[in-house]
């Protein structure tokens, strides 16, 4: 199952610590971000399971696999290293600069994290709707 989404806004908080290019870059704020042509690809193995109170044949997810890409990435942070606007500038054009890089690099977390969810909605939606209605 392919999915294609043109455009994905995001806006969160976080909270991080550590140096970034021997300058602490330590702080808490607003991150937020815009993915254009997000794709993303999920395989899944089913097990169909009959109930015999209903006499409907209903799936129970058994594996989920997925992969995603994101054409173009823009994205930046607030409130870094205690409110200095210059490393906050620095940083916001450094992630932007290697975006396709870091989503490299975070790639199998959010991976992890996306299959999960994708799991539990996939499954969720199997014990709702019979296998006889997905073939009708």
């Amino acid at each position: 199952m392919t999915f294609e989404i043109p455009k994905i806004n995001v806006k969160a908080q976080y909270r991080s610590s550590g140096v970034l290019i021997l300058v602490r870059a330590s702080g808490a704020g607003d991150y937020w971000g815009e993915y254009q042509g997000v794709r993303a690809k999920l395989y899944f193995k089913a097990i169909p399971e009959f109930d015999e109170v209903s006499g409907l044949t209903f799936l129970t997810v058994d594996k989920v696999k997925m992969d995603f890409s994101v054409k173009e990435i823009r994205m930046g942070v607030d409130n870094v290293a205690n409110g200095n606007a210059v490393i906050q500038a620095a940083l916001n054009l450094f992630i932007n600069s290697n975006a396709q890089e870091l989503l490299k690099e975070m790639k199998p977390a959010l991976r992890e994290k996306f299959t999960v969810v994708l799991t539990n909605f996939v499954d969720k939606l199997f014990e709702k709707i019979p296998v006889e209605q997905f073939l009708e």
